[in-house]
């Protein structure tokens, strides 16, 4: 069946509650070789809704913006509920209902390619799902895959690649102690990434010399901490560029530049592209 019968209630009524689909067809090539999109749906809602989707081939990627919903899983039940900015990857094989209690800003890709085999159940993981940690989602930059209109099939395979790979390894390659100092400073650069940070300032504040600061927040986080709060800062202005009329130097200030022109080197650096070319390509 396309994807567009799979919907339970009709998309008719759905589009009324404010989700609408798109499917996309990829030429036979690139659907045969290439990890490929196969639908992205859209949801904007405001009042309680529940719908069901079948199962269906390929892996789906859930990207919640705002509000809250409940995502359960069957046959077996498994749920999870998804508040704030938070993405879900998940099997698209077994059946999912979709919950919004009150409102939620969300959206929903899905896509498929003969290359899926090897992450199906993602190791180390009871449920057919799974969050994606904010490490990944720096690595994969996954916000380009949900444009409405057709994209580059090798830009989409790499970008696809790329997030099944990172998750994969997170689950696969043995945990490191990571020591709670540095869980804190990783957190608060997660969620206060706007704030001015120096590393004399942590150094006071944990009582730990700078430069082992430095060495063990690269050993556990792959990034020294100021590399790690800038990727954060360039995440949150992604958002802002994508989602709000901000002028650039606005958009600078909001996520913790004073320097306009630090920070479009400082995006350039992380993503390949200016803010502007950023914009205009989402």
């Amino acid at each position: 069946m396309e994807n567009t019968e799979r919907y339970t209630p009709s998309l008719t009524l759905l589009s009324k509650m404010g989700v609408s689909l798109t499917v996309f067809h990829p030429e036979k090539e690139t659907a045969e070789f290439l990890l490929h999109r196969t639908s992205l749906e859209l949801g904007q809602v405001t009042s309680p809704l529940s719908y069901y989707t079948a199962e269906q081939p390929g892996l789906g990627l859930l990207h919640l913006h705002s509000g809250s919903l409940l995502y359960t899983v069957y046959p077996s039940n498994a749920s999870c509920t998804l508040t704030g900015d938070c993405f879900l990857l998940f099997d698209c094989q077994y059946a999912h209902r979709i919950q919004v209690r009150s409102t939620a800003d969300f959206e929903i890709v899905r896509f498929f390619g003969h290359s899926l085999a090897y992450c199906r159940h993602f190791p180390g993981n009871e449920t057919p799902f799974i969050q994606v940690s904010a490490s990944t989602r720096q690595a994969s930059t996954p916000h380009l895959l949900f444009g409405q209109e057709e994209m580059n099939p090798l830009l989409c395979h790499m970008l696809l690649t790329t997030l099944l790979c990172q998750t994969l390894l997170e689950k696969t390659l043995p945990a490191k102690n990571t020591p709670a100092y540095l869980q804190a400073i990783k957190s608060e650069f997660e969620s206060q990434y706007y704030r001015k940070y120096t590393l004399e300032e942590l150094e006071l504040r944990y009582k730990k010399n700078k430069y082992s600061i430095c060495r063990e927040f690269k050993s556990h986080f792959h990034a020294s901490p100021l590399q790690y709060l800038h990727r954060m800062r360039i995440q949150a202005a992604k958002d802002l560029l994508a989602k709000t009329d901000l002028k650039v130097h606005e958009i600078s200030y909001e996520v913790g530049y004073e320097n306009a022109n630090h920070f479009i080197t400082h995006f350039k650096k992380i993503t390949g592209m200016t803010p502007s070319e950023y914009r205009a390509r989402i």
